[in-house]
């Protein structure tokens, strides 16, 4: 079978991560795959995950779309509309209310089935997309995505999504004590995920607070790909124990040497960041939604009875194997 995914870019993302982990299995089952991504995104994470695409003979297409220029949303319409027919392929997937309407419009006249895949709770799709995607079928990646689900198609499945961990998993090590020259008995407490307002970092910030002259340090990787959606990196600076590692491409080896995973999310779907840290095998504090609820039957996970700081702060201590932190 050949399959084409579209999405926005490479890199860091849960939809990142969903098409990283199912294209490379698809292409192991022996489907050609190709992978389009439409906008621009130079960084070292998007360039090491082309480099693994390829290893794993995933076809990838980046077509440089600059966000915002109407023009560039044309030609980018038309480069995918272009590679599609190049390709014959026996299903087009799409990732995201606009890619779904960029699918559509490349497959538009043709023979190939296009699936809309949802990832967010809930997706809600603009005029067009509705109008073009209103029929097709739509596959919701986790549970709470199909229940929130405002879709019309009477062709909806829920199948829920995951990491492959074989592709996340390392061996390497990448120490950030000595990144920053932090002492080695530092506690090192990483949260993973770009910085929309979802991901709560507010809370790190006042988590750093509460331990600014103790040896606890917050870093976050994750970045800011412009637009009101994303928080002002500005906001997590002048705190001396919190460190905004912007997008990184060696999250796995920074868990490796890390004390704590933490997530602060007021909501996830399924959430990718988290599965990654059980692979690596890091102590992970989850806030208390019923996304994280759900997936905490492992060792080693530590739920907040509420998004009180103060009770977040128990279950840091507690997962710090209830040391004085000095």
């Amino acid at each position: 079978m050949k399959i084409v995914h579209i999405l926005a870019s490479l890199g860091s993302g849960g939809i990142q991560g969903f098409v990283f982990s199912l294209a490379c299995q698809q292409s192991r089952l022996g489907h050609d795959v190709m992978v389009i991504a439409t906008d621009v995104c130079d960084n070292e994470h998007s360039s090491k995950q082309e480099i693994i695409y390829h290893q794993h003979n995933v076809k990838v297409h980046r077509l440089n779309r600059k966000r915002g220029n109407k023009l560039d949303l044309l030609k980018t319409i038309y480069g995918c509309r272009k590679l599609v027919s190049e390709f014959k392929p026996d299903i087009v997937n799409t990732h995201a209310t606009l890619w779904h309407m960029i699918g559509a419009l490349s497959t538009v006249g043709t023979s190939y089935k296009q699936i809309c895949t949802v990832h967010n709770t809930p997706e809600r799709w603009n005029f067009v997309t509705n109008m073009l995607c209103k029929n097709k079928p739509v596959i919701c990646c986790s549970i709470p995505a199909f229940e929130n689900r405002v879709q019309k198609s009477s062709n909806v499945i829920c199948i829920e999504n995951g990491v492959d961990a074989t592709l996340v998993r390392t061996s390497e090590i990448v120490d950030l004590r000595r990144e920053f020259n932090l002492p080695e008995d530092t506690k090192v407490v990483v949260s993973v995920g770009n910085l929309r307002p979802q991901k709560n970092y507010k809370n790190v910030i006042e988590l750093a607070k509460h331990y600014e002259n103790t040896n606890v340090h917050f870093f976050i990787c994750g970045g800011n790909h412009g637009g009101p959606s994303y928080d002002d990196p500005k906001l997590y600076e002048g705190y001396p124990n919190l460190h905004c590692l912007g997008t990184r491409s060696d999250v796995s080896a920074i868990e490796n040497s890390a004390d704590l995973f933490l997530s602060s999310s007021t909501f996830e779907g399924l959430p990718i960041a988290v599965l990654e840290a059980y692979f690596n095998g890091i102590p992970c504090i989850l806030s208390p939604i019923p996304q994280h609820i759900n997936i905490s039957n492992v060792e080693e996970v530590f739920i907040p009875k509420s998004f009180a700081v103060s009770d977040f702060i128990k279950v840091i201590d507690k997962a710090l194997l209830t040391k004085k932190i000095t």
